[in-house]
């Protein structure tokens, strides 16, 4: 039972937390995908720097000269390179869009850089327009000029040159080209255009390898917490498990307790039907002990309903006051003669007129269960001594054998059902019911109960109550 408890514990657990962190994964995932387009669009954008001016555009279309001032002049000193036709992007040397296919290295070598690379900032990375990812494309619509700045070579120039057409026509600045598979964002100024084109391919592989991650983490983090979810099962089960040998032994307890006084009885029994012709007289013996075997089962029969009845009490006694001294002088009188029999001194020190909010009858059986368990283990010829005293408005009723040691390691359990320290099954000791009647007593009285034991003190049982309001007053 325990087994199986604990296996739904971990299915139970396991699917909890595999749906809250594959819930988790699917919004981290969706972030990292917008958050990579979002990557994506800034990089684009700077990469094709919205044109304040057509300069750039007349640098890289017309030749490599900028536009001329109305008096027919270069502006911002650019003679210089008017006269150097060779570092412009379109030349009698350089083909023009229809060429597409024309080495990287020289379109770059002709488009006014160099041979440097430009590079640009996003998000504090540096991207470079010419390492594969990113195709920057430059087109005229009057001349139809198409100049394409792709290092590696790697992307189909006709397929760059059939998007930018379908490009220029749309409207929106950023968006995809499902057709060809482009990711793109364009600037433009009157007829020229930057357009800056990123495979589509680029986001799935970063979102392949994003879910390859969280897949990855997914399955470390439901490792990890499997075991976790065996070690809080373990524990979860160990009160479960506490229970289920308390009932065992419970069950084992009563067993034993009950299996002795029927053995009695149907021994006795079968003496008395072997012996039919004897007198009554002649078999008061096993008839007496018939009659001690079903009390004892009476009274312990009692003893269950009583504590059965206490546990099933959901809410607090009514509490009266209640002259507690009284109560505890007259348990030690009722005492006295069952420990002149048996050569005990029993010695009370109880203050007079002390009253506390309790129920008579409960009060009394607190007092009469303490002294007889006393004087019960206390050895022939020992010491028992009762006192009820005021300490710091409580009353606090102390019953002291000297002359009996509960282990140390019994003293934990002597308010559960059926324990006995000394494991003995002598019925003349008892059922182990007497102490966790008068636990559940004191727990509905709101008192508080203790128990402490040493070979130097011997064995002392405390229960503190709170006084009365008509005491406190006093």
């Amino acid at each position: 039972m325990i087994k199986g408890y604990r296996k739904r514990f971990v299915i139970y657990n396991m699917a909890l937390i595999g749906s809250v962190l594959l819930t988790v994964f699917v919004v981290l995932g969706i972030y990292m995908y917008q958050s990579h387009c979002k990557e994506l669009k800034n990089t684009m954008m700077h990469v094709a720097e919205p044109l304040d001016s057509p300069t750039e555009f007349f640098y890289q279309f017309d030749g490599g000269k900028p536009p001329k001032k109305p008096d027919g002049s270069y502006p911002d000193n650019s003679e210089d390179m008017a006269e150097a036709p060779d570092n412009g992007r379109f030349n009698d040397d350089i083909p023009n869009s229809t060429a597409t296919g024309t080495d990287a290295s020289d379109i770059n070598k002709n488009i006014g850089f160099g041979e440097r690379k430009r590079r640009f900032i996003s998000d504090g990375k540096r991207f470079n327009d010419s390492d594969g990812d990113i195709v920057t494309v430059f087109f005229n619509k009057n001349s139809n000029n198409i100049s394409i700045s792709d290092i590696n070579g790697t992307v189909d120039s006709d397929r760059i040159t059939n998007a930018v057409y379908k490009i220029v026509a749309l409207d929106d600045v950023y968006g995809e080209v499902e057709d060809y598979d482009f990711i793109y964002y364009k600037e433009s100024f009157n007829d020229d255009y930057k357009i800056v084109l990123a495979e589509t391919s680029y986001i799935t592989a970063k979102v392949i390898k994003n879910v390859l991650e969280l897949l990855l983490i997914f399955v470390l983090a439901m490792c990890v917490f499997f075991f976790i979810s065996l070690w809080l099962s373990k524990l979860a089960a160990k009160p479960m498990e506490n229970a289920v040998e308390m009932e065992r032994q419970f069950v084992a307890d009563i067993s034993h307790d009950l299996k002795t006084p029927i053995t009695v009885i149907l021994a006795n029994n079968s003496i008395l039907k072997e012996n039919t012709e004897a007198k009554i007289s002649e078999q008061t013996q096993w008839i007496d002990s018939t009659d001690n075997a079903a009390k004892n089962m009476m009274d312990m029969i009692n003893e269950m309903l009583t504590l059965s009845s206490l546990e099933s009490v959901e809410k607090s006694v009514q509490l009266v006051p209640v002259d507690i001294s009284s109560i505890a002088e007259k348990s030690v009188l009722q005492m006295e003669s069952l420990a002149y029999d048996r050569g005990v001194t029993v010695e009370d020190a109880i203050n007079e007129d002390i009253t506390v909010d309790a129920t008579p009858e409960y009060i009394e059986r607190i007092c009469n269960s303490l002294l007889e368990n006393a004087l019960k283990y206390e050895p022939d010829g020992g010491r028992v001594l009762v006192s009820l005293k005021e300490i710091k408005k409580k009353a606090v009723l102390t019953v002291e054998n000297y002359g009996s040691v509960i282990a140390q390691e019994d003293l934990p359990h002597i308010f559960e059902r059926f324990y006995r320290g000394d494991k003995t099954r002598n019925i003349k000791k008892g059922h182990g019911l007497g102490l966790p009647i008068i636990k559940k007593i004191t727990e509905l009285l709101k008192a508080d109960m203790s128990v402490k034991s040493s070979e130097a003190e011997g064995t002392v049982f405390t229960v503190t109550f709170d006084l009365s309001e008509k005491e406190k007053e006093n």
